[in-house]
Parts: C-alpha cells; structure tokens; sequence
C-alpha cells in the first residue's frame, strides 16, 4: 500500500509508471515470496491542495496471518492504523483481530 501511495503522489522523471515498485519490501525473502514479512517505516512529505506540506511517517506491515506480531509491534509505536481491506477476500479473520487490536490501542 505504501508503495501505491508513494507512486502516486511523488512523479519523478525516470519512473515508469507501468513498473509495480517495492519500495518497503527490501529483504530477499521478501522479494522471493512477493509479500511482506517485516514491518518497514516510511516517511512522506504530502502536500494539500494549498501546497501546504504535511509530513506522514507511515508503517507498512505484512497482510499475511503468520505476521500478526509484526502487525501488533507496529501499532504499539503508532499513534492511528489505517486498515486496508482485500474487495476479494473481504473481511477474514485477521481483519478482525487487526480492528480489535487497534481499538485497544
């Protein structure tokens, strides 16, 4: 997701926008799998439609079940989660146990 985000708002000149980019996926196990096994910050700078800057320090964590304590750590240290749901799997039994984590928060 994170690397949607930065794709989309940072155009730079030398990127080809038909390339999917990982960003946040940097270990080779990672890059193997083609999933997400380590949460991984990143920080962006947004601006508004005022060109007022706003800077975002985002943290991305694995979608994956096996990953949830990487999941748990990550919001522990966060100050809000932003949940993003699969349309094709819907809600499961990890999405639910990802909202009632965040609510204890």
């Amino acid at each position: 997701m994170c690397d949607i985000l930065l794709q989309q708002t940072h155009h730079l000149k030398d990127w080809n926008l038909n390339k999917e980019y990982k960003w946040t996926d940097t270990r080779k196990d990672e890059i193997d799998r083609k999933m997400s096994i380590k949460a991984v910050p990143m920080t962006l700078v947004l601006n508004d439609s005022r060109e007022k800057n706003y800077l975002f320090n985002f943290m991305d964590t694995p979608g994956h079940p096996n990953f949830l304590d990487e999941v748990t750590a990550a919001n522990r240290i966060c100050d809000g989660m932003l949940l993003v749901v699969d349309i094709i799997e819907g809600v499961t039994i990890f999405t639910e146990r990802l909202i009632k984590e965040a609510l204890r928060s």
